[in-house]
């Protein structure tokens, strides 16, 4: 029985060190002192044996006994492997290389040597000599009789003391209060209950002194591992309280509302914003749900509990925006962050909420901007095509009839050319103004839009032909009055399409189309009116509408060539000049007379770059062909009104002309007679042209607006008759009237003559008994590519 008790109380120690090996995370040091303890418990097991003379024979109890040895006889070199890894672990880096000549893992590894030679003798008859069996009262126990070599086993013991004496000088130095307490009272228990051990080397003690001294160095250890465990746990929640101290002053400075509500809906945690937010107090609000706190003060605040989905919000992490009003009545939006969290088998969750108000405003104005025209504040394209798309699917649900209405400015580019681009916006927004005006008092439900430009698109809700007729006319009605623009009248006309659905198409772009070509035919028609759509004027519309779409592209495609039609002196019928004139051969819509593009060019402003290039190209060739040796030539260039209008267009063909480098009177603008309209501004234009040395022609003489009282300011030095009354004069005295007379104004005036339509002998010799100087014409020749032209009329200088 005694034995059985000798055996459990040797297994105290190791499961001591095992304690310490949990507690202290199985460091280094916790490892070395599980190795100290399960020596300790060898130890015992070795005395437990010497009282099993009942179980055992003797030579078994000797076996055990020398074997078991190995734990008092190691007890003293695992020593002062702790003392070294105090060295290594607690002391400083200085520290450390003032004790690494005495401790470091030399003498380490010469400890355990020299410790185990001692265990080694301690099976020979010289260490142990034999067991000698002893009664002391009623206990029986074998006790050992030592050899003459004995003095090792004694020499162990002082190898221990000094061993001790290295830790405690060693534990001395360490920084950590509360591991040097540890590891000094460790050293002095240990020292002590070493010293009990020792008294084992008397029988009278029946070997009671070891068992005493084991139990010393467990309770010993587990009573400063607690104490040094509970000074680490109350450290680390003193640094918790402090951290959490810290955590909740944080969260309370936070500008952020920062909420959290248990399972139930109850406030467990909210800073100072949350509850300003909610207009209570902090202590008043933890522990209650939002529906006893608006009980409590008996007034319900809507969206203000940023409660969303209660049913799931506890399981779910989620992010949103958000509108609530305030305690104080203000709207704001926020940001909601929510996060679960789940602790003790019950869950919470976490809110963060951040003031975005002022970032939804910047994107509501974001927004506005992106839907909404910048000069006049009405909706814009992108809003229009939305807005089109879903009154569609509206209509095509309720089966109902809706229109579109399409309304361009007539001569609105004039008023920019001739006013500037600051009078025409304030035309613009004039115009909203007015039409937005129209739509508040009688058609509220219109809604009108600003695709760019002088265009303008009004959506009329379920409007069938008649009602959109009757808004059209109250348009017409509202642009008779003129506009006040800075304490000036003037006064501009609408050219209205409109299209119904679903007569005239089923989708947005169909109805879109429709529309602008309704508009379109109003403008040839002579603007200022409004028309419906009808299927007839599809066709030509289409047409214009795609020679203007691929006008765009023609430069940069390199679709345009000039040709060139000699003028011929009638006295000489020699060659004296040549008029260039533009063709347009585009890969889809093939050749396109000038005639039918000329104009949409002027409309569209194409004509602009399309001038430049031929007025370039023009002159380029002229240069070449007298680098090649032939005779210098005049050269025709056709311009038209809205070149002329271009603040620019005087300082590019000077530009031209010098880059070129040709002589300024080889070159010939040829003008129309529509410049009367702009008599005033055009004189001056003209004036500086012809200070540059440019001759200029009036082109289509007798078919536009000229009086001769322009006539006689305008610095012309030629006319040109136009072909129709030169093609029927010999069949017509009227038309040989006109042209008789013209050829005597120009003499009158001091200008040449030059007859257009020439086909044929007899007509060329009229003209020329009539005065006429010179004449071009299918007689001479038709107009022909720079290469045909130069093998037929160019002449060399030899």
């Amino acid at each position: 029985m005694f034995l059985i008790f000798l055996i459990i109380l040797a297994l105290i120690p190791i499961c001591v060190g095992i304690t310490l090996l949990v507690l202290f995370n199985k460091n280094k040091l916790s490892k070395v002192i599980l190795l100290f303890l399960l020596l300790a418990t060898l130890w015992q097991l070795d005395v437990a044996f010497l009282y099993s003379h009942e179980l055992f024979k003797e030579e078994t109890i000797t076996f055990f006994f020398k074997l078991f040895r190995f734990g008092p006889i190691m007890v003293t070199p695992t020593l002062f492997y702790i003392g070294y890894i105090m060295v290594q672990e607690t002391l400083s880096n200085d520290l450390q290389k003032k004790w690494r000549f005495l401790v470091n893992r030399t003498t380490v590894i010469i400890s355990y040597v020299l410790a185990f030679i001692v265990y080694l003798i301690g099976w020979t008859s010289s260490g142990v000599k034999d067991l000698q069996l002893i009664q002391e009262g009623m206990n029986i126990f074998y006790f050992p009789i030592y050899g003459e070599l004995h003095w090792v086993f004694q020499g162990n013991i002082v190898l221990f003391f000094a061993s001790t004496a290295l830790c405690f000088l060693v534990s001395l130095k360490v920084q950590n209060k509360s591991e040097r307490s540890f590891l000094i009272y460790f050293i002095i228990f240990s020292t002590i209950g070493y010293l009990i051990g020792t008294l084992n080397m008397f029988s009278t003690t029946r070997l009671y002194p070891s068992s005493i001294a084991v139990l010393v160095f467990a309770v010993s250890l587990l009573i400063l591992a607690s104490r040094m465990h509970i000074k680490i746990v109350n450290n680390m929640n003193k640094k918790l309280n402090e951290q959490k101290k810290f955590l909740f002053q944080v969260i309370d400075l936070n500008p952020n509302y920062i909420y959290a509500q248990d399972k139930f809906g109850r406030y467990t945690l909210l800073n100072q914003s949350y509850a300003q937010l909610m207009g209570m107090d902090i202590l008043a609000m933890i522990g209650k749900s939002d529906a006893e706190l608006q009980i409590n003060q008996n007034e319900k605040k809507q969206n203000l509990t940023l409660e969303i989905d209660k049913s799931n919000s506890q399981s779910k992490l989620f992010i949103r925006e958000e509108s609530l009003t305030a305690a104080t009545g203000e709207k704001i939006w926020v940001q909601t962050a929510k996060v679960p969290i789940n602790f003790n088998e019950s869950s919470a969750s976490l809110a963060v909420s951040t003031d975005i108000t002022e970032r939804k405003q910047y994107e509501d104005e974001i927004k506005f901007q992106a839907n909404h025209d910048a000069l006049t504040g009405l909706p814009n394209r992108r809003m229009f095509n939305e807005d089109l798309t879903d009154l569609l699917e509206k209509a095509k649900i309720e089966k109902s009839q809706s229109a579109i209405m399409f309304l361009d400015l007539d001569r609105f580019k004039y008023i920019n050319d001739t006013l500037g681009h600051d009078w025409g916006d304030l035309l613009l927004v004039e115009v909203s103004r007015r039409m937005e005006t129209l739509l508040k008092k009688q058609h509220r439900s219109a809604k009108i839009y600003r695709l760019g430009g002088d265009e303008f698109t009004v959506i009329l809700p379920y409007y069938n032909s008649t009602d959109s007729e009757k808004f059209a006319n109250e348009l017409l009605e509202l642009f008779k009055n003129g506009f006040i623009i800075a304490d000036s009248e003037y006064f501009i006309t609408p050219s209205i399409g409109i299209s119904i659905y679903p007569n005239d198409g089923e989708d947005a772009n169909t109805l879109i189309k429709h529309a602008d070509t309704a508009m379109y035919y109003v403008k040839e028609k002579g603007k200022n009116n409004y028309q419906l759509f009808n299927s007839d004027m599809q066709s030509n519309f289409y047409r214009k509408m795609m020679i203007e779409k691929q006008l765009r592209t023609g430069l940069d495609n390199k679709e345009f060539e000039l040709y060139y039609q000699p003028i011929i002196d009638l006295k000489t019928n020699e060659i004296i000049a040549m008029e260039s004139l533009l063709r347009w051969n585009n890969p889809i819509l093939g050749l396109v007379s000038p005639d039918e593009f000329i104009s949409i060019a002027e409309e569209t402003g194409m004509i602009i770059p399309i001038g430049k290039w031929v007025l370039n190209t023009a002159l380029k060739q002229n240069i070449q062909w007298q680098n090649e040796g032939y005779i210098p030539l005049k050269t025709s260039v056709n311009v038209s009104v809205r070149q002329l209008l271009d603040s620019n267009f005087v300082a590019d063909v000077k530009k031209v002309v010098e880059a070129v480098g040709i002589n300024a009177d080889l070159v010939v603008l040829e003008i129309t007679e529509s410049i009367a309209m702009y008599a005033d501004s055009m004189i001056a234009k003209l004036n500086t042209l012809k200070d540059l040395g440019i001759s200029l022609s009036m082109d289509d003489f007798g078919t536009g607006y000229s009086s001769l009282s322009y006539l006689n300011k305008y610095p012309l030095d030629s006319l040109k008759i136009d072909k129709s009354f030169v093609m029927g004069m010999n069949q017509d005295d009227e038309n040989k009237a006109i042209v008789k007379t013209i050829i005597a104004i120009a003499q009158q005036l001091d200008l040449s003559v030059i007859a257009e339509g020439v086909e044929g002998q007899e007509e060329a010799h009229v003209l020329n008994s009539m005065g006429c100087d010179f004449a071009q014409g299918y007689y001479y020749s038709r107009p022909l590519p720079a290469n045909e032209i130069k093998k037929k009329w160019l002449m060399t200088r030899d």
